[in-house]
């Protein structure tokens, strides 16, 4: 089960809402108090403004894990180590990704944290990069593999040399509509925060906070690529629907989320393909 699945089951019914507020860059985080003040809104999910994402299935096979979409296909090949806890015992030696003709190979045998598991795969909309969500012994990894030339960018990494700290896990992401350029939450499991990274530019912009998000486990672009939503938790068990704009900076929240609310929602996302046969 993927973290944004657990993370559902365990939130509270709430009703909807409405915000004004937003903030940005270097502002202070919302106070709750805000949050919990804005007015009841029936409003539901429309799917037509969202970009499309383009599904991937996986399937599993005896020491294989495969993820299948148009023509790209990703095999993870697993080894069953001994004297390993059960959740560690199989664990990813190698990775292999074909389009066409073209093959590359990603090595991962000797990692220090040990790959576990694929639980998404979904390429850029030029084809040109595959997004692999990796669970490792400890949190979640996102690389990206430029399918042209075989090079690969992990974020986690990257976010830690640009000075961001205490990066044990990406939560989740998806890639813009019109550039090659990947919207993601990282953080650890008390504190939640997101960025855009752009792969032509391999810069990042960090979005301002409205508040201190526990965790955020859903993000859609919408089809102008320019208006991210996700929702994020906060307070604990409870899920608020944010909406960020690329050409103010800024973002505001925008509904509270009810447990039904969020099944249609996570509709919306990569997830549903993740078909285990």
């Amino acid at each position: 089960m993927n973290n944004a699945a657990i993370w559902f089951s365990t939130v509270l019914l709430l009703g909807g809402l409405t915000a004004t507020s937003s903030s940005i860059v270097g502002a202070k985080p919302a106070a709750p108090e805000r949050i919990s003040q804005l007015s009841v809104n029936t409003t539901s999910v429309t799917p037509s403004i969202y970009s499309s994402i383009k599904p991937f299935k996986k399937s599993n096979s005896t020491n294989k894990i495969i993820w299948k979409g148009g023509n790209i296909t990703l095999t993870a090949t697993t080894l069953k180590l001994e004297g390993k806890p059960t959740f560690e015992q199989n664990v990813i030696q190698s990775i292999v990704v074909t389009k066409g003709s073209q093959k590359h190979t990603i090595e991962t045998s000797n990692l220090e944290d040990s790959w576990l598991d694929i639980t998404s795969v979904v390429a850029s909309n030029s084809n040109t990069w595959l997004a692999i969500h990796a669970e490792r012994s400890s949190g979640n990894t996102l690389i990206l593999l430029n399918l042209q030339t075989g090079d690969v960018t992990e974020l986690n990494d990257r976010l830690n040399k640009a000075g961001k700290k205490n990066i044990e896990t990406i939560a989740t992401y998806n890639w813009a509509p019109n550039e090659d350029q990947i919207a993601f939450s990282y953080g650890d499991p008390s504190k939640s925060s997101l960025a855009i990274y752009n792969v032509q530019k391999e810069s990042f912009i960090y979005l301002p906070r409205a508040t201190n998000y526990i965790s955020t486990n859903l993000i859609l672009w919408q089809k102008n690529g320019k208006i991210l939503d996700y929702i994020s938790e906060y307070p604990s068990d409870q899920m608020i629907l944010y909406r960020y704009s690329i050409e103010s900076n800024k973002v505001k929240p925008v509904k509270k989320i009810s447990r039904n609310e969020f099944a249609e929602w996570f509709k919306l996302d990569k997830y549903p393909y993740s078909n285990d046969k």
